[in-house]
């Protein structure tokens, strides 16, 4: 009998570390959610300012969108739903120059920042592509922020993608994550990483090695050399489990509310580009492809090069294996045959789901964003339950 009270406790402790599906999940799943044929899956729209003289551009909620501009046109990506406001660059509230990731422009440049200066949008993936997968879009979840850099004559002449890594749901040991330039040729010459937590990213490069070839060189690498001419890719790492620290046993870091964070290092890619220059005009950011345009995009691989894992509309690299195109029944990277994707992108810092959790079920109002592109708060009602809760990464909630 006294082994039996024993074992009893023990018993319930341990079931308790068991994460099981609620109860209810099965029963929403029976109706599957759909989503419009043409839905793009991103909370963010172009929208254009202009001003006769330099100028800042602030949204609705104080945040820079741009800074010093010269006189002209631009087409800026924000957020769905934006009001923005165009302000002369001397006005003390559009001063800041110095981004989340201590990125600092060079003299006499401005910079237009997505999301917004010092804030990240959030990139979420899954990674069973090209089938459906369990949906809780967080086999690989990291903060995202882009800082463009422009001369006087509002040429690019460098971009700094900062990186927030925040999750892996995941089991595949090789992870990678790129920026793909297609379309019109941009001449990249130097690519490099930093860190302020994590300093020999400047010259120790092992981790691309893990999925791309690169050409590196000290301090900095070149693009991928099997993308010739104007396709380029702009690997990041290769091993994104590597970026986080004190790694536990387990694959997973960050998706369960139990156990401890797993913190890892933020870093930022920084491209150089030299003459001739293309005009801040000519960049588009995942939009369809322009062959008249330099076509920017964000991809994640996943176990070898040629899976990779793309946003609808985008397209994938030469290495891309183009027989995972059967499995979706598309003839494109778009979507699976119910029009649901791979990879999901937030203008807004918001919760990732836990394993298991699908995001529809995490965010009851996620399906209406599916069938209405303008409804763009689907991640106003939440179930916490259903979400990383462990660590606040500067959420909006």
């Amino acid at each position: 009998m006294k082994a039996n009270l024993i074992f009893i406790p023990i018993l319930l402790m341990t079931l308790s570390c068991v994460k099981f599906p609620p109860q209810n999940e099965s029963k929403k799943e029976v109706e599957k959610p759909s989503a419009l044929s043409t839905f793009d899956w991103k909370t963010i729209e172009i929208q254009k300012v202009s001003a006769p003289y330099t100028f800042s551009v602030l949204n609705q909620d104080g945040d820079t969108i741009a800074s010093n501009l010269e006189a002209g046109d631009y087409n800026l990506y924000v957020g769905k739903g934006s009001s923005l406001i165009v302000v002369k660059s001397y006005t003390e509230s559009a001063s800041g120059v110095i981004t989340k990731a201590d990125i600092t422009l060079s003299p006499g440049n401005s910079a237009i920042y997505f999301p917004a200066q010092n804030k990240y949008a959030t990139v979420m993936f899954e990674d069973l592509f090209p089938y459906p997968g369990d949906r809780d879009m967080n086999d690989i979840v990291f903060g995202l922020n882009i800082v463009y850099e422009l001369n006087k004559k509002s040429e690019l002449v460098a971009t700094h993608f900062s990186i927030e890594p925040r999750a892996v749901g995941s089991t595949y040991d090789n992870i990678g994550i790129a920026a793909y330039f297609s379309g019109k040729n941009a001449q990249l010459y130097n690519i490099s990483r930093s860190s302020s937590t994590l300093s020999t990213i400047t010259t120790d490069h092992s981790d691309i090695l893990n999925i791309f070839t690169i050409d590196p060189k000290i301090g900095y690498f070149l693009p991928d050399p099997a993308e010739n001419g104007a396709n380029k890719v702009i690997p990041f790492t290769g091993n994104f489990r590597s970026l986080f620290i004190n790694n536990p046993a387990s694959n997973f870091f960050n998706v369960y509310n139990f156990g401890t964070f797993v913190e890892a290092h933020n870093f930022t890619v920084k491209i150089l580009f030299k003459k001739p220059l293309v005009k801040y005009a000519d960049i588009t950011f995942l939009e369809e492809t322009i062959a008249t345009k330099v076509n920017i995009s964000i991809f994640a691989t996943f176990g070898i090069r040629s899976k990779e894992v793309h946003f609808k509309y985008q397209t994938p690299s030469q290495l891309f294996d183009t027989t995972l195109y059967k499995v979706t029944g598309r003839r494109d990277f778009s979507s699976s045959e119910d029009n649901w994707v791979w990879a999901i992108l937030s203008d807004k810092s918001v919760r990732h789901p836990i394993e298991m959790a699908k995001i529809n079920n995490a965010y009851p109002q996620f399906n209406n964003w599916l069938t209405d592109q303008d409804f763009t708060n689907w991640y106003g009602v939440k179930i916490l339950d259903s979400l990383y809760t462990n660590w606040d990464f500067n959420y909006i909630d």
